[in-house]
């Protein structure tokens, strides 16, 4: 699984619930760079995602992805600090994309069922 591209990703240190964000690009060779000048190197497993900032120690963001959308938990071993992440594209990596069409997708509310007219 691939997840090559651009994203945004949006942090919150201490998970107070307000959210920075910076754009966050994965290259095809396994390495990162954020908007905000840091790279580092990136793996997925599965639907498991974790990116690490480099020179280490310093942060890790490990979570879940799927489509285009990833969240997680991250940490940082320099200050000891953590945090609440989560990240978003507009163009979703075909090895994300999802592989069944819903039928009349726009019919069916966020809970699965028929939209109330």
């Amino acid at each position: 699984m691939s997840i090559a591209g651009t994203w945004t990703l949006h942090f919150s240190w201490g998970c107070s619930g307000g959210y920075n964000s910076t754009s966050l690009t994965f290259n095809t060779n396994g390495t990162f760079n954020t908007g905000d000048g840091f790279h580092g190197q990136w793996s997925v497993v599965g639907g498991n995602v974790q990116f690490v900032y480099e020179p280490t120690p310093s942060a890790v963001y490990s979570g879940n992805v799927t489509g285009g959308a990833m969240v997680g938990m991250m940490t940082n071993f320099s200050f000891g600090g953590h945090g609440c992440w989560y990240g978003t594209t507009t163009t979703i990596p075909p090895a994300l994309a999802a592989k069944t069409k819903v039928a009349h997708a726009e019919n069916i509310d966020s809970s699965g069922g028929a939209k109330k007219k």
